[in-house]
């Protein structure tokens, strides 16, 4: 996508429709030009950088964004592979249940209290912030009844409901796996993910995860511990949320052992290593 964060509904990065023409409509934003709009020569030149390459794999870390990335002109033609991005499940595991009783306890949770977990770079109630903070507290106001747990950074002057807790940022990730483990459900409301390592991270602490669909989460997280449902449909995340937590309890560590173990399997760093070993060693064969 040249200088663009995020395509999102825009698809000029398959092909651009017009040479020297303005055709995107982020580009004083997304491309710092105050010039003109070089969208279009930019593409040129790297399709022209692609295009001198004999011996080539693309590696994305995810099925939906190995369709993207071999949907466009650029790219297309070449060999994709997908290898999913591997996470330390020495540290991203289930902890046991008597720590978490106490890790609740010192949050002031009560016995039984239910807990849906979110973790994002930055919260705030900006409907057009792409991590969708905004989609959580509207949840949150919908079930009184259901304490909403966020990790990272926040808007200081936010007002939020008596049953959201603003922790602020977390820099360890053994208190994040803590976090993990400790709740009943992790939610994500972005707009767009290529990968999702709160996925990953969730479910290797045996916590599962409900969100919207965001392009790569539902193609890496275990189907069975996680659902997606269409962007800013409210009604649905709700929904997935009560089936979730009336049929599911923290407190059964075998369930949460077997969802641990499941993802570690599929997730850890080894698996992502000897991947790109292999593949470079496929490659220097040829060579």
């Amino acid at each position: 996508t040249g200088e663009c964060s995020h395509a999102f509904e825009c698809n000029q990065w398959i092909s651009p429709k017009g040479y020297g023409k303005s055709i995107c409509p982020q580009y004083k934003k997304e491309l710092k030009s105050e010039l003109g709009d070089k969208s279009s020569k930019m593409w040129i030149k790297m399709k022209e950088s692609f295009d001198n390459f004999d011996n080539i794999v693309i590696v994305s870390v995810s099925p939906w964004l190995k369709e993207r990335a071999s949907s466009s002109q650029i790219l297309s033609g070449k060999c994709h592979k997908v290898i999913l991005n591997g996470l330390d499940t020495d540290v991203f595991r289930y902890n046991e249940y008597d720590d978490l009783k106490d890790a609740r306890e010192k949050l002031g949770f009560r016995h039984g209290e239910k807990i849906v977990f979110h973790a994002t770079p930055f919260f705030d109630n900006d409907p057009n912030n792409i991590k969708g903070g905004f989609y959580v507290l509207k949840i949150a106001e919908r079930m009184k009844n259901i304490h909403f747990l966020i990790a990272g950074s926040y808007d200081k002057s936010i007002i939020v409901p008596d049953n959201v807790t603003l922790l602020g940022p977390i820099n360890s990730a053994n208190r994040m796996a803590e976090l993990y483990s400790m709740s009943d459900l992790t939610i994500l409301t972005s707009k767009r993910e290529t990968y999702s390592m709160v996925c990953a991270e969730s479910l290797c602490c045996g916590t599962p995860v409900v969100g919207f669909k965001a392009g790569a989460p539902e193609t890496i997280s275990i189907k069975k511990f996680s659902s997606f449902v269409d962007f800013g449909n409210i009604d649905e995340l709700e929904k997935e949320i009560c089936r979730f937590l009336h049929s599911y309890n923290y407190e059964d560590s075998n369930t949460k052992t077997v969802i641990s173990k499941k993802a570690k399997l599929l997730y850890m760093s080894t698996n992502m290593v000897e991947q790109y070993i292999s593949l470079y060693h496929s490659l220097y064969d040829k060579n």
